[in-house]
């Protein structure tokens, strides 16, 4: 049975996962990406080992220290080649982790862990960025090892965000959209409108342009488009509610003022 990259993900995602592991996938070039701590891992998938894959994992070292391969597990684990490929890791520290997909469950071993012994003390600019690129998504909407297809990246998930929220709004401010859970940095999204998506109407206001609605509608990242269009009509709602609470509130306090300054 042949077996996709993308395939591995999911299993070896739950797996680093009942470890402790928040995961992501495809970030920074990286197939996945797990933070638990200050520990930082990044694991490559592969249908087969081969050297391309030795080669993104050396190279994922620049970035953290706990680097694994993750491929189908060998029908024969005593070949000579499965034997040769486990010494080549273990000399240059890489983990491996290895997916049995039976008829009744998928079954995922650490075969090796890298070997803190032999780790190298790294300052490294690439580690931060993936750090970056991790914790400002929200969500991990990118499945790891799947090729040809774009990539979800924080900026575009903040902005499709906006953009979801302005489709019921109409109109609306960046701190007002911050109030309401959307990025921090709101208004200088909207403002560089780096996708065209937006259109200013009124100092620090913005409404969602014909690109931007077309984007909506057009199919592309269709599941976290419905999760924030979702996530900005319960929250509206919400608001609303309260808005709505508060008015009707305010409209008691002021007829029982006005009642009782009538009795005395």
């Amino acid at each position: 049975m042949s077996i996709l990259e993308e395939e591995l993900y999911i299993p070896v995602k739950k797996y680093f996962e009942n470890k402790g592991f928040k995961i992501k996938g495809e970030v920074k070039n990286c197939d996945m990406a797990g933070v638990k701590g200050d520990i930082l891992i990044v694991v490559e998938l592969k249908r087969n080992f081969n050297l391309k894959l030795v080669y993104q994992a050396i190279d994922r070292q620049k970035i953290t220290d706990y680097v694994y391969v993750a491929i189908p597990r060998p029908k024969n684990f005593k070949r000579k080649e499965v034997f040769a490929m486990r010494e080549l890791l273990n000399k240059l520290n890489i983990g491996l982790v290895v997916v049995s997909f039976g008829e009744k469950r998928i079954m995922v071993q650490t075969v090796a862990e890298p070997d803190p012994k032999k780790f190298i003390k790294r300052i490294s600019g690439r580690k931060n960025a993936v750090l970056r690129e991790f914790n400002e998504r929200t969500g991990d909407f990118n499945k790891g090892g799947k090729n040809k297809t774009k990539i979800l990246t924080a900026y575009r998930e903040k902005s499709i965000q906006i953009a979801c929220f302005l489709e019921i709004l109409i109109k609306s401010g960046g701190s007002f959209l911050k109030n309401l859970g959307c990025d921090k940095n709101a208004t200088s999204i909207m403002y560089n409108n780096f996708y065209g998506w937006f259109h200013r109407i009124g100092k620090g206001i913005y409404i969602l342009s014909q690109k931007g609605q077309d984007y909506l509608n057009g199919g592309e990242f269709s599941d976290v488009i419905e999760f924030y269009r979702k996530e900005a009509k319960q929250i509206c709602l919400k608001y609303q509610e309260t808005k709505n609470a508060g008015a009707e509130a305010e409209k008691s306090i002021k007829f029982a003022t006005r009642e009782a300054t009538r009795r005395i």
